[in-house]
């Protein structure tokens, strides 16, 4: 642990009154994580307000002293890049104020580094799981009961289906990663059916994306680190598909069949995003809402039973930033998202212990998952589902740090 740290903390120790109110703040920002962690699956509104408050508190530390010891690398450029991208396409677009409006979420990448440098503890990190995924299950109760009541497709309280499954995809691929991997008797016992709960939400929330995408992740803990996982992985999805409801077997049927509508329009904004790109090459189109692109270039190919939808977004992180911020912006994309993964396999490798294994993979995984949902949703642009990724980036690095700390006996 930071020595630093440690002494800002410590209650026993003599301290200036610059260093109380350090400390003080260092609370209030760690009750904001608490908060965040709590209501990401709940409510945008109070995820948002509580990460503010904990952004804040962050800052205002600092300026009382407070360091928190963080090396700058390859990420840290990515992110600064992908600033430039956006700023770029947005003063080169037909919207200038409403694309410099877009690039709002941009300050939520906050939570990597509030959750980087404040979680100091393994034991820490352990509880914010536990709050996370009983967060997660009281929601996935709520779409049970929504399911019971006729709701074909449940999303809990958030505002879609694709919102819903794509929050509980990557809080699965964390929890099952640490329960699996690293999870005594008792936290498997405890842990385990609430996983179960999430896994029949994500289920019946009908998103065959979020689907393929916990399949991937669950294989991806099973191939790196568990290789037994596999085959009741394979078993596993076999007896789902098998006992599950007439209605999720057809919508998992559906998957292969390109002109289910769904499907037929993903395709067709796959086929007319090169024209738009050919048309705004370098900086895109803006960071604006892609209806007057869909009318423009997608809807004339679409045919007359499928014309009364209008889309106003490409449903693929790849496209979608093509198309909004050209094919700079997209290199720049490309880049980040590398260097996400390139971080957090540099963080399983260094994990000294299993719970930093368990989390560092199952945050690698939970990555993987939001990575191939975004194949088929632009879950990039999703704030709820974007926040949750960058808290599971920040764990990755926290627990890279607390490996370090524990090899040289800090």
């Amino acid at each position: 642990m930071n020595l630093a740290f440690t002494r800002i903390l410590d209650p026993d120790l003599s301290l200036s009154s610059e260093k109380r109110v350090c400390r003080a703040l260092l609370r209030v920002a760690d009750a904001g994580l608490v908060g965040f962690i709590f209501s990401s699956t709940v409510s945008i509104t109070f995820e948002q307000v509580s990460i503010i408050i904990a952004f804040l508190a962050w800052s205002f530390a600092i300026l009382f002293g407070y360091r928190p010891g963080y090396r700058k690398g390859l990420l840290e450029l990515s992110f600064l890049l992908l600033f430039v991208s956006q700023l770029a396409s947005s003063l080169l677009s037909a919207e200038v104020g409403e694309s410099l409006s877009g690039m709002r979420d941009l300050f939520f990448i906050c939570i990597v580094y509030l959750f980087a440098t404040l979680t100091r503890t393994e034991k820490r990190m352990k509880e914010f799981i536990y709050l996370l995924v009983f967060s997660a299950t009281l929601m996935s109760i709520y779409g049970l009961v929504e399911s019971g009541m006729g709701v074909n497709r449940i999303m809990a309280t958030q505002s879609t289906p694709l919102t819903f499954s794509g929050i509980l995809i990557i809080t699965f691929s964390l929890g099952f990663s640490f329960v699996w991997l690293a999870g005594d008797r008792k936290e498997k016992l405890m842990l385990g059916p609430q996983l179960a709960v999430i896994l029949a939400a994500v289920l019946l929330s009908h998103t065959r994306s979020a689907w393929i995408a916990l399949f991937f992740a669950i294989l991806l803990v099973g191939v790196v680190k568990s290789r037994k996982l596999i085959p009741f992985l394979l078993v596993g999805t076999l007896l789902v598909y098998v006992l599950a409801p007439a209605s999720i077997r057809s919508r998992a049927a559906s998957i292969l069949n390109p002109s289910e509508s769904s499907s037929f329009m993903r395709l067709e904004l796959l086929k007319s995003s090169p024209r738009v790109i050919r048309d705004h090459p370098v900086t895109g189109v803006g960071l604006i809402d892609l209806l007057p692109v869909y009318d423009e270039y997608v809807r004339p190919n679409v045919p007359e039973h499928l014309r009364e939808i209008r889309l106003g977004h490409f449903h693929n992180n790849v496209v979608q930033v093509a198309v909004q911020t050209g094919i700079f912006g997209l290199t720049i994309f490309l880049f980040l998202m590398f260097n996400i993964v390139r971080s957090e396999w540099e963080g399983y490798r260094a994990a000294g212990d299993r719970f930093l294994v368990s989390i560092s993979l199952g945050s690698l995984a939970a990555f993987v998952a939001f990575s191939i949902n975004g194949l088929f949703e632009y879950n990039f642009g999703d704030s709820e589902v974007v926040m949750l990724m960058w808290f599971t980036l920040g764990l990755s690095l926290a627990c890279k740090r607390l490996s370090k700390c524990a090899s040289s006996g800090d």
